[in-house]
């Protein structure tokens, strides 16, 4: 290949929208993480499951019943709601009452056995078989002579810009997200002021899974539904977090974005196999020189 051709405008533009349209991805999933472990201090491995529930939603709704794909991409986010309460509710809420002072580290293995069951029971019930939907929307969108977008890829980035701006300003300034800012400051100080925390960590834990929902919805064409669909959504999620500051949700929106252009452009300009290099060697560079994240900030931990 001509190396100039490397650095042509329509070249370079189509790289910038696919590694935004990745980096969407990873925004929503890792705000979602970064959400839960910032309020909870949980490390929950079962994001990734969460995003593959929310494919499988997507996959009944809009091909099984037949629905519009926005009622699909509706019903994903608020299904994993729900999914995200019970999972609280029912296994990690009893768990910090019982377990005490090392209740985060049970959890995290709690996670771990959660991401196991839902795989395998995902499996048994669907089977082996990727199912999935090959666009959304018909059509694109031609920028001058060479820049071609397809709707789809816009929709995705902009249902992604509007969700990341909404939850800004749900954090920033509803009484719901001062509580749950407060509680991740210092839930001892959050409880004494009459804030339930245990409320607190359920909603909380219910928007993270909603997130990888919605983020698992928007993307059917791309990641189809089967039951690992999951694990890369989960590694690149983590890395983003990690680059972002562990508890910064903004900054975990910066860093996934950030990572979905960098592999972008690292499978163009070398070869698809050295996007998870890269992603591997930010996420050591980042630990060794700035463990707190680029866009880190001290937070206390419940």
């Amino acid at each position: 290949m001509d190396p100039a051709l490397l650095l042509e405008p329509t070249i370079l533009a189509q790289i910038l929208i696919q590694g935004l349209v990745r980096g969407a991805m990873y925004a929503l999933m890792a705000s979602g993480l970064s959400l839960i472990f910032g309020i909870m201090g949980v490390k929950n491995f079962s994001h990734g499951e969460m995003f593959m529930i929310g494919v499988y939603v997507m996959f009944f709704v809009t091909v099984v019943i037949g629905a519009p794909f926005p009622l699909g991409i509706a019903a994903a986010a608020v299904v994993l709601f729900f999914v995200g309460i019970v999972i609280e509710r029912a296994l990690i809420e009893p768990l910090r009452r019982r377990a005490g002072r090392d209740w985060l580290l049970d959890a995290f293995v709690l996670t771990i056995g959660i991401m196991v069951v839902l795989q395998n029971l995902a499996l048994i019930v669907f089977g082996s078989r990727r199912r999935g939907i090959t666009e959304l929307i018909d059509g694109h969108l031609s920028i001058g002579e060479n820049i071609v977008v397809s709707y789809e890829r816009l929709m995705i980035v902009g249902v992604a810009a509007v969700v990341g701006v909404a939850l800004f300003i749900f954090v920033r300034y509803s009484y719901a997200g001062k509580a749950m800012r407060a509680t991740s400051q210092d839930p001892e100080a959050a409880q004494t002021l009459g804030i339930d925390i245990s409320r607190v960590y359920t909603y909380a834990f219910g928007i993270g899974a909603a997130l990888a929902g919605l983020a698992g919805a928007l993307l059917i064409s791309i990641f189809p539904a089967y039951p690992t669909v999951g694990f890369h959504p989960i590694i690149k999620s983590i890395a983003a977090v990690i680059l972002g500051g562990l508890g910064n949700v903004q900054g975990a929106v910066a860093a996934g974005l950030l990572l979905g252009l960098i592999e972008g452009y690292t499978a163009f300009f070398m070869s698809a196999g050295w996007q998870s290099v890269m992603t591997a060697v930010l996420v050591i560079l980042i630990l060794i020189f700035k463990p707190a994240g680029l866009f880190s900030r001290r937070v206390e931990r419940p």
